[in-house]
């Protein structure tokens, strides 16, 4: 009998998977299971999601592709890349504008292409298998997983920075001038910044200017053809010149005051954190695979002087050195340093016969334990959440809280025995069980967190003009309702809807004594049509509403 395969690389051979179309096929697979699941049946996510659907949703009611608007209010904080794209899904699917999946497409097909991408240029710099298992990693990457789930502008920038740092890797380690390369270069760095401003900007000169300091060598940056890579660069976010055009020169700089200057002097919207929060949360973000991750860059560290290894490294330390000092820290902000790290863990296995050189010993016990806990942490929270926010059953809660215990107990115990091969598949069943389970049948089963969703499953088929919203002012409720909702107080809503007996209302369950008042003094009956209460997680506050209108 032939013994199993332990090492990545024969593990890959003995099965074929690394010919021909194989791994892109094997990848685009796994991300359908991965993405697919809860893309339709999630509701709008506040806040930033339900503000990007919205606005797209009035560029197509509009016709009008180069003011982003929210409601009445510029929006000007990203460029414009990002809604495009949701608009092209929109109308090439033709699909209902008030559906949330549609919106979603944009960000599915962008984590897909990353993972490709990653897949591509890991055979290119450390081998076919390396190059497939750092596409996998990529895909199964919990803050990818999540990304991809949500219309915003993170798993766009993720696909545009993995190609810009590809063609610039291939310039790097290829010696030569490579037209094609630089091509790609300038291309998806044009995208990136249509997308989400300067972030790229930022990562890939941090990486150039890494190589330049380490190799103290600057021939190799005319290998990008700058000045040719400068007019194309210009002439692809041209439309940037045109909505500073539109906006009377104030798109830039209100994006520069509103969004790019808060986050840089101080944390912005609360979300302030001290220098060193990524990396705690990089056990977290980098789930599942942060289980190797720390052995895998002190490796790579090692082995700095490989071309290859040196420019994973100058893409991922400068840059994630960079989002630490940034005062504002969200989890996401480091998703587009997740394909070296993916290239750099791949890379570390593909040299190992076991993953016992890394995770057997010493003090790499102690990480997997640490590992573990938060695996079982998260697998707890799965489980409170629906007991808490879900209704109904508990059983899919259940599931993802055993798979996490055994993915706990697995990292505690056999992680370190097994072979390298075994020990990918292992975490990577692990973490597609838990990702099926939780957004694929838990989330869209937690209502109390849907309250804008439950409102306008009552709602929408009962107006007949636009709804007033008391209080709850969450952007998921205007784009269920419609562009037109208005937004007040009680007092306000009361007095609406004695002008308009026939509108709906909804008003804090608190605030119907004063509406009931204000109604009577008008003629008007107050008529209570439904209640809905839940938790928003926006304020971190409990919701009660009421939906009411008159009656004579």
């Amino acid at each position: 009998m032939t013994a199993p395969d332990t090492d990545l690389g024969a593990f890959a051979a003995r099965h074929h998977l690394t010919e021909g179309f194989r791994p892109y096929l094997l990848l685009t697979l796994l991300c359908l299971a991965l993405f697919a699941p809860g893309l339709a049946s999630l509701p709008p996510m506040d806040r930033d999601e339900a503000r990007f659907m919205q606005a797209t949703k009035q560029m197509i009611e509009t016709g009008d592709y180069t003011n982003i608007r929210f409601q009445e209010e510029a929006r000007n904080k990203k460029p414009v890349g990002a809604y495009w794209l949701q608009a092209a899904a929109v109308k090439l699917t033709g699909a209902d504008a008030t559906a949330p999946w549609v919106y979603r497409l944009p960000s599915v097909v962008a984590a897909w292409l990353a993972a490709l991408a990653t897949c591509v240029f890991g055979r290119r710099l450390f081998g076919a298998p390396a190059g497939l298992a750092a596409g996998a990693m990529l895909a199964t990457t919990l803050v990818v997983v999540a990304e991809a789930h949500l219309a915003k502008t993170d798993a766009a920038l993720l696909c545009a920075t993995t190609l810009c740092l590809a063609g610039l890797g291939r310039i790097y380690t290829g010696g030569k001038a490579h037209v094609g390369a630089a091509l790609l270069f300038w291309a998806a760095l044009a995208a990136g910044i249509l997308i989400k401003g300067p972030v790229i900007v930022a990562v890939a000169g941090a990486t150039g200017l890494a190589l330049c300091i380490a190799d103290r060598d600057l021939k190799w940056v005319w290998r990008l053809y700058p000045a040719a890579g400068a007019a194309l660069l210009a002439a692809a976010v041209a439309p940037f010149f045109l909505m500073q055009a539109s906006t009377g020169g104030s798109f830039a700089s209100a994006s520069f005051q509103d969004d790019i200057l808060p986050k840089l002097v101080g944390g912005q919207e609360g979300h302030g954190a001290l220098p060193g929060t990524h990396l705690l949360l990089g056990v977290v973000t980098a789930w599942p695979w942060s289980v190797i991750a720390p052995f895998a860059v002190i490796a790579a560290w090692r082995n700095r002087t490989d071309p290859a290894t040196r420019f994973c490294l100058a893409w991922l330390i400068p840059a994630w050195a960079a989002f630490e000092l940034v005062p504002t820290k969200l989890p996401h902000y480091t998703l587009p340093l997740m394909p070296p790290l993916m290239l750099l863990i791949a890379a570390c296995l593909r040299g190992l016969p076991d993953t016992r050189a890394v995770l057997g010993g010493g003090w790499a016990l102690g990480w997997r334990v640490v590992w573990s806990w938060v695996s079982i942490v998260l697998g707890v929270v799965a489980l409170v959440a629906a007991r808490r926010f879900g209704e109904g059953s508990v059983m899919p809660a259940t599931v993802a809280a055993i798979i996490m215990l055994g993915a706990g107990l697995f990292g505690m115990t056999l992680l370190g025995r097994i072979g390298t091969s075994r020990a990918i598949i292992g975490v990577g069943a692990v973490c597609l069980a838990f990702y099926v389970t939780v957004f694929g049948v838990e989330l869209p089963r937690l209502p109390r967190l849907a309250l804008s969703d439950q409102i306008a499953s009552r709602a929408v088929p009962l107006m007949t003009e636009p709804v007033i919203l008391a209080g709850y002012h969450e952007p998921s409720a205007i784009f269920l309702l419609g562009t037109q909702t208005i937004l007040s107080d009680a007092k306000g809503a009361a007095d609406h809807l004695v002008a308009h007996p026939r509108a709906l209302a909804v008003v804090p369950a608190e605030a119907l004594d004063l509406v009931r008042t204000t109604l009577t003094a008008g003629g008007r009956n107050l008529v209570q049509i439904a209640e809905f209460s839940g938790y928003n997680y926006s304020r971190g506050r409990s919701e009660r509403l009421a939906l009411i209108t008159t009656g004579s």
